[in-house]
């Protein structure tokens, strides 16, 4: 073997060592760890708040012992498959136990990452029950008035503050005196005009009477939202 191949058959020994090397763990002796996370609530309504906790240990040949000191990253999943950045990041205390107060704005779940500045310990990670946020809605603007055929014209204002339902259909509704309800007198689905939310229809109904507008809701998405009342001679 000349001087030239000997040299090329170093350095392929050497690569194929650092290649071996790499792919073995960091750190073989690493504790093994397991991380818990629950939430205090799993509904809410959208701009509240929920606490996030658990807690962290290590496996010790005494069993189980709290890992103090250690930083946890929350991370919100909207999706099993996708969580973003870590929106808090709290210590765990003397019993390992960890709790974070956020705020999520749609429905999902949240992760916890433990993830170690050393190789004395092993990563963790948890995610909690999945959590449902209902988005609100309102009816800031409902009028009603009867026409000069006779009929009545009623019309509106539905708004979102940050997700929109689609279909949107909105209840026009009558208070009966002779059963001491609302009662639904006609539907109209809620278009977007460029600057709101509308909806309308007209109804042929004789008589005076309480008017408004109710929006069911989409269970666990959106809540009921409902109009001022209009007084209909």
């Amino acid at each position: 073997m000349n001087r030239t191949s000997a040299r090329l058959v170093v350095a392929l020994l050497a690569t194929i060592a650092a290649v071996t090397l790499g792919a073995l763990p960091a750190n073989a002796d690493a504790a093994i760890t397991t991380l818990t996370a629950s939430a205090d609530r799993t509904r809410i309504d959208a701009g509240q708040s929920l606490t996030v906790s658990g807690t962290l240990t290590r496996a010790t040949a005494d069993g189980a012992q709290p890992v103090a000191s250690a930083t946890i990253g929350i991370a919100y999943c909207p999706t099993p498959s996708f969580c973003g950045e870590f929106v808090a990041k709290p210590v765990t205390d003397a019993a390992g136990h960890y709790e974070a107060s956020v705020s999520p704005v749609r429905s999902g779940s949240y992760r916890a990452d433990f993830l170690p500045a050393d190789g004395t310990l092993a990563k963790a990670t948890a995610t909690t029950a999945q959590i449902t946020v209902l988005q609100p809605a309102s009816i800031p603007e409902f009028t009603a008035a009867r026409g000069a055929d006779g009929r009545i014209p009623a019309h509106g204002v539905i708004a979102f503050p940050r997700f929109t339902p689609s279909p949107i259909p909105v209840e026009i509704q009558s208070f009966s005196a002779k059963t001491w309800c609302w009662t639904t007198v006609a539907t109209a689905t809620a278009t977007w005009d460029g600057t709101a939310f509308v909806f309308g229809a007209t109804v042929a109904q004789p008589g005076w009477g309480l008017w408004r507008a109710h929006y069911a809701g989409v269970p666990d998405q959106f809540k009921a939202a409902t109009s001022d009342v209009a007084f209909v001679r």
